[in-house]
């Protein structure tokens, strides 16, 4: 059977809440994940928002309730706006949210300077202590998940709650490359700790790519390949924080958050340019002995 919430809906076209008489006009189709699709959409008052369509009323409800748990004026998830249904064939079942802006972190990563890095993966982590003290894992962690706006003091901000899990359940949707239990270092149950992994993995499969073959291998060999992908990370307090991580040593996201605090950034090149320096060195030089050599011959006159 096709899920009737997996159509897209053309742009143009507007939604109709059945309870509250809202309107809301299609911009264009976000993304399309595992539980429904994401669009774009202007309410009728002009009011920009992210409309998530479901399958089914109890997604919808998990999500929105989710949203409300979390929203705050810092809240890594978008902020909640409105829950409906409606008479569209491909939108009976939707909520609105805050259209959060910037980039998804696979599309910024490589051009990030390090101190950046560092700044994000503290706000990524800081977000999910925050999750975590309501009984929750946000489990799917991956770079698609997470918007980055370079305009906003590299604000990140969390933009699929789909995966979100009570503590201690089977997690119920996971990207393999950041998942633990896909690489035998943990199991797959919602957990901090299982955040804090997907974090690792996600931050070092972005430097190092995974083989092409990944998927084929063995735990073992999966495990070997990790461990000489962390060999290769350059920055030694990075190293060593991923390995703590990998080995279960950070099991809290307030623990990770002030680790990754505490690494020293590299140092960055000065930016002196020494020829330059040495000319106007030379130049400075030629020129007193020019003076000097005037005012000797000066008062031999």
């Amino acid at each position: 059977m096709t899920d009737k919430s997996q159509v897209q809906i053309p742009s143009g076209t507007w939604i109709v809440g059945k309870w509250t008489g809202r309107r809301w006009r299609i911009r264009g189709c976000l993304g399309v994940g595992a539980n429904g699709v994401v669009y774009a959409v202007d309410r009728d008052d002009g009011l920009p928002g992210a409309m998530k369509v479901c399958e089914g009323a109890g997604q919808v409800a998990f999500e929105w309730s989710l949203l409300e748990r979390v929203k705050g004026a810092r809240s890594s998830f978008p902020a909640p706006q409105q829950i409906d249904d409606s008479d569209h064939p491909h939108a009976q079942y939707f909520y609105v949210m805050e259209r959060v802006g910037g980039k998804p972190l696979d599309k910024v990563w490589l051009g990030l300077r390090p101190a950046d890095r560092k700044r994000v993966l503290h706000e990524i982590v800081a977000g999910l202590a925050h999750l975590h003290e309501t009984g929750y894992a946000f489990c799917d962690v991956k770079a698609q998940n997470i918007l980055v706006d370079s305009s906003d003091d590299m604000r990140v901000r969390f933009v699929d709650a789909g995966g979100v899990t009570p503590l201690g359940k089977a997690v119920r949707q996971f990207t393999p490359t950041s998942d633990g239990a896909f690489w035998g270092v943990c199991e797959r149950r919602a957990s901090a700790q299982y955040d804090l992994i997907g974090v690792a993995l996600m931050a070092l499969t972005l430097d190092v790519k995974p083989p092409a073959n990944v998927f084929s291998q063995s735990q073992e060999q999966r495990r070997a390949w990790l461990n000489k992908a962390i060999l290769q990370v350059a920055e030694p307090g990075w190293r060593s924080l991923l390995q703590k991580v990998l080995r279960g040593s950070v099991t809290d996201a307030p623990t990770l958050a002030r680790a990754i605090q505490s690494i020293p950034l590299p140092k960055e090149p000065d930016g002196t340019d020494w020829s330059a320096k040495l000319m106007w060195g030379s130049l400075a030089s030629a020129t007193l002995s020019t003076a000097c050599a005037w005012a000797l011959y000066l008062r031999l006159i």
